[in-house]
């Protein structure tokens, strides 16, 4: 019995136990603020002038955080931008409101953010990848897709399937896209030592360039076609015959990237030359506004009416 001598052991000691005296303690009043009415939540299903709305008043915020940010001229701006709006928006200039005025930009602007993101994270083609240039001197802030080597930029762009056709038919690219270049060139070639200057904070996941000099002699434009728009056709069918169109132009049935192409521009000849100074000028105008607390006429050259209803200054530019 060897095997039972610790639980005989166990029986014959008294076992020491905590007694708890008895405190007479008053028993917790039930919390009743805490008992919510059983309500039954009623679902919906997903409407588009709900989306309508939510998207609004996203773009809303998202725009202002932006122009609280927007101290510096875009590439955008010297590209695209009407002066007068990019005073205003460096000025700091009140707005009515923020929202944008046609709301399917912010699915394209994805759209082009993942295009960008899908073929510089997947190809080692570039020797240098969203590059920061950064001029305070000049107000200027921009930032270039990639660079290969020292003498070849590359700007991709994700357009729709009408602007698409034209570049193709045409082998041209969009005007305002080899503006954007110049100037990425301009500040290459002429304010690199201050794009480089360390003690000048860029924007995470950018880097600030890799050479001491660069010498850009090609543009290489990656256009990537993305969608047609609702105005461009009536119909489904129509959409598909003008993808079937464009399939024809580039002469491959098989060829799966149909909807992108490569455009190479030499800028070693005087073809760059009216377009830098264009460049040049135009930030030079900005500054000039801004330094003395001007607003640009409406005979300035830089103006662009054109871009007026994408503009949140427009009711407010009216009046001056």
């Amino acid at each position: 019995m060897t095997q039972f001598n610790d639980l005989i052991k166990m029986i014959e000691e008294p076992v020491q136990m905590n007694v708890v005296e008895n405190v007479n303690t008053p028993e917790p009043e039930p919390n009743f603020t805490k008992i919510l009415p059983n309500l039954t939540k009623v679902y919906e299903p997903f409407n588009i002038d709900t989306f309508t709305k939510e998207l609004y008043d996203k773009s809303a915020v998202r725009n202002q955080l932006y122009r609280e940010h927007a101290q510096n001229i875009s590439a955008y701006d010297i590209a695209s931008g009407c002066i007068k709006e990019i005073v205003y928006k460096l000025s700091n200039t009140p707005v009515e409101s923020f929202a944008d005025s046609w709301l399917p930009v912010l699915m394209r602007s994805t759209i082009g953010t993942a295009i960008h993101e899908f073929i510089q994270t997947n190809s080692n083609q570039f020797t240098e990848s969203e590059v920061s240039l950064k001029v305070p001197s000049l107000r200027f802030s921009i930032r270039l897709d990639n660079l290969i080597g020292q003498n070849i930029l590359v700007e991709i762009k994700s357009c729709t399937y009408t602007d698409y056709e034209k570049i193709i038919r045409t082998r041209k690219p969009r005007i305002s896209d080899f503006y954007q270049t110049m100037a990425y060139k301009y500040i290459l070639e002429n304010h690199l030592k201050e794009a480089k200057d360390p003690k000048i904070e860029i924007r995470k996941g950018t880097s600030k360039p890799k050479y001491d000099s660069y010498d850009i002699k090609t543009v290489q434009f990656i256009y990537v076609a993305h969608d047609i728009t609702a105005t461009d056709v009536d119909s489904f069918g129509e959409a598909l015959q003008r993808i079937k169109d464009l399939k024809r132009m580039f002469n491959s049935k098989s060829n799966s990237f149909f909807f992108m192409t490569t455009m190479l521009v030499d800028v070693t000849n005087e073809i760059a030359t009216p377009y830098i100074e264009y460049v040049k000028n135009k930030i030079s105008a900005i500054n000039h506004y801004l330094d003395n607390n001007l607003l640009p006429g409406m005979d300035d050259p830089f103006i662009d009416q054109s871009k007026c209803f994408f503009c949140m200054y427009r009711n407010l530019c009216k009046k001056n």
